[in-house]
C-alpha cells in the first residue's frame, strides 16, 4: 500500500511538472519554429527577444516573412507555449530593419545587441557579412569606437582580398602565355611554378616582375614555390610567417599540379609522384600512384623492344604527339607478307599492346616511308586494331 501511495505521489509531481518544463523550453521551440520558416537565413536570441535575418533584400518578400512571422506567434503550441508575446525584430539580407508590430517590446539597445551577437558568431572568413555587420552596428552607435574599428578592419580585409584575387587572376592569364612557365598553382598568397628553366627561381621572380609591371601586387609578401621542369629541383622563398603550413600547401598544390597531368604522360607523372613522395614520404596514395606508373612505363618500353624470333625489332622508332602513339614497323616484318597476314600481325600487336598497359589511348602504326597501316584503340579492357 505505501510503495502504491508513492507511486501515485510522484505520477501527480510528474503531471504538474510538465507545464513548467514546456514553459521553461518555449523559447528554444519558438526559436527552431522561426528557423524553419521558409527565407529564414538565421536566428539571433538573447533574454530580451528574437532577431530574426532575412534571405532576402526585397520588399515583397520581406511583407511575406512578416505575415509568416505574426502567424507563428498566434500559433498555439501543443506544449502549452503562448508565442504572442515573444518580441522579434527582423531584418532583411542588408541587415536593415524591418518595420513590424513583432517588435514593439524591443527597444533600439536591445536590438542592437542582438544584432551584435549575429555579427560576433560569423566566421571571420565571411568578410563581407562581417564589415555589412559592423557597418549596420557602426550607424546604430556611431560612438562606439570598437565597431569603428572593426569597419576598418574588414573594409582592409576585403581591399586586400580584392587585390590577391585580381593579381592572382593576372599571373594565370599571363602563366599560359608564357612559354617559360609549365604550370602556375595558387592558394592565396602561396605560388606554385613549374618552369620549362633549370633556374626555375630566377624564372619565377621575372615572371612575378613582368605582372606587377602591369597589376597592383597585394600588400602581403608571397611565398613562392619554384619547380624545374621534370620536379627533380626546387627553391622556395618564403616569409616566416608562412613556414608553419607550407609542406601542407606546397603538397595540396603539387598534387593538383600532378592531377592536372594527363594520364598518357607517363615520365611527368612518375616525376610528379616522386615529388610528392618527397614531400610526404608515409603516403599510401603517392606509393600506389608511383608504382602504377612505373609499371605502365615498363610495359610501354616493353612494347616498343619486342623482337621477332629472329632478335630483329618490330618497331625501328616512335614518337608521341598528345594522347597518340606513333610506330613504324620495321620493313623487313611486313616484306613478302599477304595482307591476311599483316592484317594478323598487327591484331597480334594490339593484343600484345593491351597487355603492356595501352599506354597510349591510341597507337599509329606506320610504315617505313611514314605512311599509316592502321590504328591500335582502346577502351577501358581491350585494343583492337583498324
Amino acid at each position: 500500500m505505501k510503495v502504491r501511495l508513492i507511486l501515485i505521489t510522484l505520477f501527480i509531481l510528474i503531471v504538474t511538472a510538465l507545464p513548467a518544463l514546456a514553459q521553461d523550453d518555449c523559447p528554444s521551440i519558438f526559436k527552431a519554429e522561426l528557423e524553419n520558416l521558409p527565407g529564414i537565413k538565421s536566428v539571433v536570441q538573447d533574454q530580451n527577444g528574437f532577431l530574426a535575418i532575412l534571405d532576402s533584400a526585397e520588399k515583397i518578400e520581406a511583407t511575406r516573412k512578416v505575415s509568416s512571422i505574426k502567424a507563428l506567434r498566434k500559433k498555439t503550441n501543443p506544449g502549452q507555449c503562448d508565442f504572442s508575446g515573444v518580441a522579434v525584430a527582423i531584418m532583411d539580407s542588408n541587415l536593415q530593419l524591418v518595420k513590424s508590430s513583432t517588435d514593439s517590446a524591443l527597444n533600439r539597445d536591445d536590438v542592437t545587441k542582438l544584432l551584435y551577437k549575429y555579427v560576433y558568431d560569423l566566421s571571420p572568413v565571411e568578410v563581407e557579412e562581417n564589415l555589412k555587420g559592423y557597418e549596420r552596428l557602426s550607424e546604430r552607435s556611431p560612438q562606439n569606437s570598437y565597431y569603428a574599428a572593426r569597419k576598418k578592419h574588414y573594409i582592409k580585409r576585403i581591399n586586400l582580398i580584392k587585390a590577391r584575387n585580381e593579381f592572382i587572376a593576372q599571373c594565370l592569364k599571363e602563366a599560359r602565355k608564357d612559354k617559360s612557365i609549365v604550370d602556375l598553382k595558387v592558394k592565396k598568397d602561396f605560388y606554385l611554378f613549374v618552369t620549362a628553366t633549370e633556374n626555375a627561381a630566377e624564372t619565377a621572380a621575372a615572371f612575378l616582375e613582368k605582372v606587377v609591371a602591369t597589376t597592383q601586387k597585394p600588400e602581403k609578401k608571397l611565398c613562392v614555390i619554384a619547380y624545374s621542369k621534370d620536379l627533380s629541383s626546387k627553391e622556395t622563398n618564403c616569409p616566416d610567417e608562412y613556414k608553419k603550413n607550407l609542406v601542407e600547401t606546397e603538397e595540396e598544390l603539387l598534387m593538383r599540379h600532378v592531377q592536372s597531368l594527363p594520364s598518357y604522360q607517363i615520365q611527368r607523372n612518375i616525376n610528379g609522384y616522386k615529388a610528392l613522395k618527397a614531400l610526404n614520404p608515409n603516403s599510401t596514395l603517392y606509393t600506389r600512384k608511383l608504382a602504377a606508373y612505373e609499371i605502365k612505363l615498363q610495359g610501354l618500353n616493353k612494347f616498343l623492344n619486342i623482337s621477332f624470333v629472329n632478335g630483329n625489332r618490330v618497331f625501328t622508332k616512335s614518337s608521341s604527339k598528345g594522347s597518340t602513339l606513333f610506330a613504324s614497323v620495321n620493313k623487313e616484318a611486313l616484306k613478302g607478307k599477304s595482307q591476311s597476314a599483316k592484317l594478323k600481325l598487327f591484331k597480334t600487336l594490339a593484343a600484345y599492346y593491351a597487355h603492356t598497359g595501352k599506354a597510349y589511348p591510341r597507337c599509329v602504326l606506320k610504315n617505313s616511308a611514314g605512311k599509316t597501316l592502321g590504328t591500335i584503340s582502346c577502351g577501358k579492357t581491350r585494343c583492337s586494331f583498324r
